[in-house]
C-alpha cells in the first residue's frame, strides 16, 4: 500500500481555470497581402525602369501603372474597417488583366515578363488574403 502525499493547502487539486486554447497564428493572410502589395511596386518600378521610351513602352506603362497604383490602394484599403471582398475582387480582377495582357498584346519580352509575373503574383496574393479569413 502506497503512502499518500499531502498536499499544500495553497495547491487546488484542480486548476481553478483551464487553460486557453492556442489559436492558430495567421500566416496566409499577411503573406498574401505582402505579395499584392509586392506585385503592385513591383509593377510600378518596372514601367519605370524596364519598359522602353517608345509607343509600345509607353502605352504599356501607362496601362502598368495604372493597374498597380489601382491594386496599391486597394492594398492599402484591406488594412481598414471596410469590406474586404471588394478588394480582394478588384485585386484578383487586375491580375486577371495582366496576364491576359501579356499573353494577347504583342510587346517586349521586358514587358511580356514583367506583366505576366505582376499578374500571377496579384491573384496569388488575393486567393491567399482571401483563404487566410477562413
Amino acid at each position: 500500500m502506497s503512502t499518500p502525499v499531502k498536499r499544500p493547502d495553497a495547491t487546488p487539486a484542480v486548476p481553478a481555470a483551464p487553460a486557453a486554447p492556442l489559436e492558430p497564428v495567421q500566416v496566409v493572410k499577411p503573406f498574401g497581402w505582402v505579395l499584392v502589395v509586392a506585385a503592385g511596386v513591383g509593377m510600378i518600378l518596372a514601367t519605370w525602369l524596364l519598359y522602353g521610351t517608345e509607343a509600345e513602352g509607353m502605352w504599356a506603362g501607362y496601362r502598368d501603372g495604372f493597374t498597380a497604383t489601382v491594386v496599391l490602394v486597394c492594398a492599402m484599403a484591406l488594412n481598414t474597417t471596410l469590406p474586404k471582398r471588394p478588394f480582394l475582387g478588384i485585386i484578383a480582377l487586375a491580375g486577371i488583366l495582366l496576364i491576359l495582357f501579356a499573353v494577347f498584346l504583342e510587346n517586349s519580352t521586358a514587358v511580356f515578363v514583367s506583366e505576366l509575373v505582376g499578374g500571377a503574383l496579384m491573384l496569388a496574393g488575393a486567393i491567399l488574403y482571401g483563404a487566410g479569413d477562413r
